[in-house]
This record gives C-alpha cells, sequence and structure tokens, in this order.
C-alpha cells in the first residue's frame, strides 16, 4: 500500500532540486563578486561540507530507530529558514557572516543533485522501505533524474536579468534565487507530510550476517574516499573556474550548468533502464569511466563553447550513476540497517571531498588551472577499478536474487 506514495517523495526531491540548481549556478558568482578571494570560498565549501558530515552521521542511524519524516521536514525547514535570511537581507546582497552562516548551514554551493543534503541517507532509506527490492534501481536512478531536471530549470535563473531587464541589478538576482530556494522547501514539506512513514522494525540479524555487512561497509567506505577526494578537487568550483578562465557571468554559466543537469537527468532515466537489466556495476563503470575522459578534456578546451560541451557531459556521465549507486550501498545490508549505509556511504565520500575545495581552490589561485581536473581523474581511475573489483560479484548475486 505504500507504493502509490514513491511519487510524492520523488516529486519533493524535484521540488527542492529546482532551488539548488539555482544556487549552483549563482551562489559562488555572489560571492565572488562581493570580493570573496577563491582560498576564502574554498574553505567556506569545505566548513560546509564538514558540517553535513556531523548531521549525515548523526540522521541516518537515528532515522532508522525513530522513523524518516519528522527528520526530513526538519531538513527543509533549516532550507526555508536560510532561504528566507538571504532574502530579507537589504538588497540580496548580505553580510559575509550571514552569507557564511546560511551557507554552511543550509549547503549552498554544494551540488548535491536535488538530494535532502545530509538528510540524504534518511530519504533513501525512507525511498527504500517504499519499494520492493528488485524496484529499488530503476527508482533511485528515476529520483535521481527528476532531481538534475529540477536542478536544470533553477540553474537558468541567471537569466532573471535578461527576462526582466527592469529589475537586473546583481541583488535581485540574489535575491530571486533564495526565493526560488524557499518556495521548493515550502512545496516539499507539504509533499512529504503526506507520505506515511514507520520507524525500521528491530529484527534479529545473525553474527555472520553482520561481520559480512560490515566487512562490506569498510570495503565502500575505503572506495568511496578517492570518489570523494577527486571531485572536490574541482567540482564545486566549477562556476568559479569558468569565471576566471573564460571571464563569464551567471546568465553564460547558468545556461552550462542547465544544460548540464538536464542531460544529467536524462542519462540518469538511461542509466535506470541499463542497470535493470545489465546491473548496477557496469552502468556505474560505464558511466563513470566515460566522464572521467571528458573530465579530463575541460582544461585542454581553447574555448568557453568547448570547455561547457566537456563539462555538460562530465556532469552528465558522473551525476546518471548516482541513484544506481545508491541502490547497491542500500542493499549491502538488511532494513534495520538502511539509515547507517547510506549515511556512511555519503560520509565516505564527503570527509574526502571537504578537502577538495581547499586544495582545488589554491591551486586556482595560483594559476593551475588545469591541475585540479587532471589530479581528479587520476583518482577517479583509481576509485572505478577497485569499484569494480569489489562489488561486480555482490551485484551479480543482488540481480540474480532479484
Amino acid at each position: 500500500m505504500t507504493a502509490p506514495f514513491v511519487p510524492l517523495l520523488i516529486a519533493a526531491r524535484t521540488a527542492r532540486s529546482v532551488g539548488q540548481g539555482a544556487l549552483s549556478a549563482n551562489f559562488i558568482l555572489e560571492l565572488k563578486r562581493l570580493d570573496w578571494s577563491a582560498p576564502s570560498i574554498g574553505l567556506l565549501l569545505s566548513a560546509g561540507i564538514l558540517f553535513s558530515i556531523v548531521l549525515t552521521l548523526v540522521t541516518g542511524p537515528a532515522s532508522d530507530r525513530y522513523g524518516r519524516k519528522r527528520f526530513l521536514v526538519f531538513y527543509e525547514c533549516l532550507q526555508l529558514a536560510c532561504a528566507l535570511a538571504g532574502f530579507m537581507t537589504e538588497e540580496g546582497t548580505p553580510a559575509n557572516w550571514i552569507l557564511g552562516t546560511i551557507a554552511i548551514a543550509g549547503g549552498f554551493g554544494q551540488t548535491t543533485g536535488g538530494g535532502a543534503g545530509p538528510f540524504s541517507p534518511v530519504e533513501q532509506s525512507w525511498l527504500a522501505r517504499l519499494l520492493p527490492a528488485q524496484e529499488r534501481g530503476t527508482t533511485f536512478s528515476v529520483n535521481t533524474a527528476m532531481g538534475f531536471a529540477g536542478m536544470a530549470v533553477g540553474a537558468l535563473t541567471g537569466l532573471y536579468p535578461h527576462i526582466f531587464p527592469g529589475a537586473s541589478s546583481p541583488g535581485d538576482l540574489a535575491r530571486a534565487v533564495f526565493l526560488t530556494v524557499a518556495a521548493g522547501a515550502v512545496i516539499a514539506i507539504l509533499l512529504l507530510l503526506i507520505v506515511p512513514d514507520r520507524s525500521s522494525p528491530s529484527g534479529r540479524t545473525t553474527p555472520e550476517t553482520l561481520r559480512q555487512e560490515w566487512s562490506l561497509l569498510r570495503t565502500l567506505i575505503g572506495i568511496n574516499a578517492l570518489n570523494g577526494i577527486s571531485l572536490g578537487l574541482y567540482a564545486p568550483l566549477m562556476a568559479y573556474w569558468f569565471a576566471v578562465r573564460f571571464h563569464k557571468g551567471p546568465d553564460a554559466i547558468g545556461i552550462a550548468m542547465s544544460g548540464g543537469y538536464l542531460l544529467a537527468a536524462l542519462l540518469s532515466y538511461l542509466a535506470s533502464r541499463l542497470s535493470s537489466r545489465f546491473g548496477t556495476v557496469p552502468t556505474v563503470i560505464a558511466g563513470r569511466g566515460t566522464g572521467l575522459v571528458f573530465t579530463l578534456l575541460i582544461p585542454l578546451m581553447p574555448t568557453f563553447p568547448l570547455a561547457v560541451l566537456a563539462h555538460v557531459l562530465r556532469v552528465a556521465l558522473n551525476q546518471s550513476t548516482i541513484g544506481a549507486r545508491q541502490a547497491l550501498s542500500i542493499g549491502l545490508v538488511g532494513e534495520e540497517r538502511r539509515g547507517l549505509a547510506a549515511s556512511l556511504h555519503n560520509v565516505s565520500m564527503q570527509i574526502p571531498q571537504s578537502v577538495g575545495p581547499v586544495a582545488g581552490a589554491a591551486l586556482l589561485a595560483h594559476g593551475f588551472l588545469g591541475l585540479p581536473f587532471f589530479l581528479g581523474a587520476l583518482l577517479q581511475g583509481a576509485y572505478l577499478g577497485l569499484y569494480y573489483k569489489a562489488f561486480a560479484r555482490h551485484d551479480r548475486i543482488s540481480v540474480k536474487q532479484d
């Protein structure tokens, strides 16, 4: 009886993702406009990631015991409060301490694909509870696709001054972005309140099963660390990189990012079909491996359109596998530990990823515009090799059982 509520959870993610898309295309550029240096922006992003890590470690395991709804509704209320704080500040250009506070508390500037930030483990385990095992890979990928579709729409807020030329100041654009985030949070809250929830059962698990689960989780943690640091070196700083490398503003950068998110949505849906036919791990290897090639090409592109094309393809191919990877991590453990598994999956990437923006921003500040991409691609290649070796067999067993 719970399956009909799955579209409501997906719709809540879609509403939330529009605001995230607006922030991804505009928030870092707003900091740059207010004369924040590259190292300062990197430190702020790292602080936001570290704050998310602490919440992630708490919310996932706690939701296994106390249920999912209250945590996810709280997250949307936090987003609403942070967005309103930015919106109500005079002329949309708040003081640095206000910007820093709402960026850290709300995760502003982090690209989470429409997910619930540090509360994503709650969302993933709630969605898994509403689905039979054989439908999780497909539905998680569709959920990811809708998140990126919403982000594609939100990223187009950079065109706001062109649509409304009478209100085209940078402050007006900032206020429009905050208002977009607030509206998405309100819609998500209303949708989440409809979905039923209950705490996970306290089932009995044999010691041997627990040992097997923890062995798989430890392997996942180690491998994910490579993925986290590789992405942290450049992904959160793409808007800043485009501005420095090609001297482009929010309108051009917003269109570039919107294209990436839209294509990611389409490929995420395709990944849902591929994972159901060929399995999760081959889908991840194919998508991320091809994305690695375009990561290497981005800094080598001589013009903005070519760099955008490489970026769009990188984002689409990499991010299209998020749902498949989430479904695999959730399937490593039993029902009563899914929030814990999702938390460890996220945190094992977030901790090393929190170092990435500081290192990447330092390289950019010293003129090394290509090095973050080359180092990130090297680490990504190591991640893919280890991921296949560790989980290909487990993936085949899961598909066969389903």
